[in-house]
């Protein structure tokens, strides 16, 4: 384990690993297989379903070898369903997942556990509840304020029969392990990632139309990240859109009124033509030097 500045180490990084399946036979063998590999690495385990009821899950549990009800009764593995985990408050909210998070994380290591897995699935946000516009928001800052410095291992299920592109594939891009199941064999046409160092997000590939849905949620989540100055790192990007360089100046504008700084990194030479054809507009965009 690597050495903080202060001699000591370095707080344990998670894993945030995202699996989309093609079929109910794949979306099995992945529960199964996600609760085993915590059970085996003496993680506690949670499985938040949504797909079927948590009954339904300590059976298919149970059918693969699972010793479900030892399991329940120790506390190592729990079973609840989405409207007491994402949904047990609406709108849902990005703020109380993470402190939420954070506090069972805390909950699992005192009381012995090694580390924490948390297996989500996602199809809740197909329903729209409240609040569901925010789900790109909570899968960036996630990445970002809880695995960065937790043990816990998180896997979201989403079904890519369902779920829109643009949000499966900017989902797909969020999340870091190594062990990504590939999307349809393509890259997603605007991706999103937190930064490592100091705060704020990177962005790749194009801010048009049919990325709309991916630079609203980059655009709200960066006014919650923490610290007085939150970077944008556009070193990807190709191409900004005059609409997309007003909601970054809207953005600009809403961190300027609390006081804060959003710095843009390296904007591409389109959003630098818009800046100079819209001189009034943009001050309020900040470049590094």
């Amino acid at each position: 384990m690597p050495a903080a500045s202060d001699g000591r180490p370095a707080p344990p990084r998670g894993v945030h690993a995202c699996h989309a399946y093609r079929s109910r036979a794949e979306w099995a063998a992945t529960v199964t297989a996600s609760v085993r590999e915590g059970l085996a690495q003496g993680q506690q385990v949670l499985f938040f379903a949504d797909t079927a009821e948590p009954s339904a899950i300590a059976s298919l549990l149970r059918s693969d070898g699972v010793d479900v009800d030892t399991l329940l009764s120790s506390g190592q593995l729990r079973v609840t369903d989405t409207h007491r985990s994402y949904l047990e408050r609406l709108p849902f909210d990005p703020d109380l997942l993470i402190a939420g998070l954070r506090d069972t994380c805390g909950e699992a290591v005192a009381q012995g556990y090694p580390g924490l897995r948390v297996v989500g699935e996602m199809n809740w946000h197909l329903r729209r509840p409240p609040g569901a516009d925010r789900l790109l928001e909570y899968e960036l800052r996630v990445e970002a304020e809880v695995y960065a410095d937790l043990p816990l291992t998180g896997i979201c299920l989403y079904d890519r029969r369902d779920t829109p592109s643009d949000v499966l594939l900017a989902a797909h891009h969020i999340h870091l392990s190594p062990s990504l199941t590939p999307v349809a064999g393509v890259d997603a046409p605007l991706t999103a990632v937190p930064l490592t160092g100091s705060s704020g997000l990177r962005l790749r590939g194009d801010a048009d139309t049919d990325t709309r849905t991916v630079l609203t949620a980059v655009l709200d989540t960066l006014p919650r990240m923490p610290g007085s100055v939150v970077h944008l790192d556009l070193s990807g990007t190709r191409f900004f859109g005059m609409d997309a360089v007003g909601a970054l100046v809207e953005t600009a504008g809403i961190f300027r009124s609390q006081g804060r700084r959003l710095v843009l990194q390296w904007p591409p030479p389109s959003l630098q033509r818009v800046a100079e054809l819209f001189p009034d507009e943009c001050t309020v965009l900040e470049v590094a030097a």
